[in-house]
Order: C-alpha cells, then structure tokens, then sequence
C-alpha cells in the first residue's frame, strides 16, 4: 500500500485544465501543477495570460506551431489567441498564472505603457524570455506575495495584485528573449547580479548570496566579478551608493538623509567612503554644490 502511494503523482496534479473565472478585480493568479497524462484542448480566452514555469518542459501550441517552453521562462499569451498547453511526460509542467483583463489594462496608464513596447521589442506573438538569477527570485516573489494578497483578500488587497502586475510585465521586458540562448550562461547569471545590486544597492547585500544566485562559491564569484567591472564587489557598491548620496545631496542638502537613503547605517562609515570616493566630505561636497550654483547664477549670494 505504502509504495504504491509512493510511486503515484501528489493528488494535486492535474489532467485536465481548471478555468477559473476572473474576479471582479480582473485579475486573478493561481498555480496548476500537471501531471504526465495532462491534456489540454485548444482555446481561447476573453483575458491576457501571463505564464512563469518553475518547473517542467512542454511546449504552447497555436494553430500549426509549436513554442518550447522551459523552466524559469516567463511569458505573455495575449487575450483571444487560441493556444493550448503540451507537456513532455517526463517533466510535467507546473505553471503559475496571471491573467488579467483588458478593462484592468485600459484603466491603468502604467499598463497602457507597457503593453505597446512589448509586441515592439519582442515582433512575436508571444513574448518569452528565460529569466536570468535575479529576474527568477523577483518574478517567483512577485507571484507569492500577489498569492498571498489574493487569499486573504481585505484593504490594499487589489492594489497589490495591480502593483505586482505590473512589475511582472516590466520582468518580461526587461528581460533577455529566450530563444536567444539555450541556456542560461555563467555570464547571463553574472549579469543578473548586477541588475540585482543596481536595485537593492540601498539595503544589506551580502556575496554569499550574489554568489548563490550564480550557484558557484563566493571566491569565484568575486574573482569574476572584478574581471568583469574591474572593481571588487565593496568597490562597485560603495560607488554605487556614493553616486545615489550625492544626488540625494543635491536635491536636499540632508546629510542624514542621503546617507540613509543610499544604505548606509553609520554616518560615520558614510563620511569616510563618501570622502574617498569623491576627495571631500559630504559638507564641502554641498558647500560646492552652493558654489556652483551661485557662479551659474542659480542662487542669490549669500549677504
């Protein structure tokens, strides 16, 4: 009895396809985890889908051709296409949608902007990228919290499902065509890293997990990480975070402010990377902002 339960695929895998109605909100997102006798018939959908498979191989069928499709691959199926899913049995599909109405992307102007340049930069007809290292955690942390947000439902609920929307579509984007390369290389994953650091410069990064993201040690990491941008990782963040500070420091004139907005927790360490990055303190640095300003005749002088 025990190994025959242990040989049967989990009870929550599918054989056939679930078509939940979207919710008043338009948007709805579910995962469908299939097994390998799924089958799916060929249909079309009032919606757009988006799609994220974590796990399994297949295919999207559309008239006489065949998409493959494979793990960390994001893609969008836009609404009234008729398609269907094929999955290889020996690595059955698990896909994680998000589909949304056309009404949803109508009335949000940050959709409407979307929308257009993904048919330009892609001149598919279904855009499709494989999501470099930290393309694949943000798309994957997205999908939870909106999950979350959707069960539990309450105030600011839809808002969240319209926030994580969006920044799944600017994943897709933004992200590298997949048919491009077969597989993700050392150098996409790198890559992946640097977009990582670009958007979380201002808080905790630790190599550990630059290095994780790469699924290579943290000395490797580092060692391709300064061939790459010629800096070590302390170098290029600390740049990173001096150059944030100083437009911060341009736009306020707050010191506190700057320091802690760039991700710097002591104004002391704050003080001492800002003057070795620029040669000055972020007071002289103000001090010629102030200069500057007043040559240029944007500031009155001081009486």
């Amino acid at each position: 009895m025990s190994k025959k339960r242990s040989i049967a695929e989990p009870a929550l895998r599918r054989s056939r396809p679930a078509y939940p109605p979207l919710p008043e909100s338009g948007i709805l997102v579910f995962e469908s985890h299939h097994s390998s006798s799924f089958t799916m018939e060929p249909r079309r959908f009032a919606f757009h889908k988006l799609c994220w498979v974590p796990v399994g191989r297949g295919s999207l069928e559309f008239g006489a051709s065949r998409l493959p499709l494979g793990k960390d691959e994001l893609l969008l199926i836009p609404a009234g296409d008729e398609h269907r899913f094929v999955d290889n049995p020996t690595a059955p599909l698990t896909l994680v949608f998000a589909h949304f109405s056309a009404q949803v992307v109508n009335e949000s102007q940050a959709l409407r902007s979307i929308m257009p340049p993904l048919q330009d930069r892609f001149q598919s007809q279904y855009p499709v990228v494989r999501m470099d290292s930290y393309r694949r955690g943000a798309v994957r942390d997205t999908f939870k919290r909106m999950l979350i947000e959707q069960s539990r439902g309450g105030p600011g609920a839809t808002a969240i499902l319209h926030a994580g929307l969006i920044d799944l579509l600017v994943h897709l984007l933004r992200g590298e065509p997949a048919r491009k390369t077969a597989s993700l290389s050392r150098e996409q994953a790198l890559s992946g890293t640097l977009d990582y650091i670009e958007d979380y410069f201002h808080t905790p990064i630790r190599v550990k997990d630059l290095a994780e993201m790469c699924g290579i040690s943290s000395r490797r990491y580092s060692d391709l990480f300064k061939q790459r941008t010629g800096r070590t990782i302390v170098e290029y963040l600390s740049e990173r975070r001096v150059a944030y500070a100083q437009d911060r420091l341009r736009e306020t004139g707050q010191i506190m402010y700057a320091a802690v907005a760039a991700g710097f927790s002591d104004v002391t360490h704050f003080y001492r990377v800002f003057k070795r990055i620029t040669g000055m303190t972020p007071g002289e640095y103000i001090e010629k902002l102030g200069e500057t300003a007043q040559a240029e005749g944007d500031l009155p002088a001081s009486s």
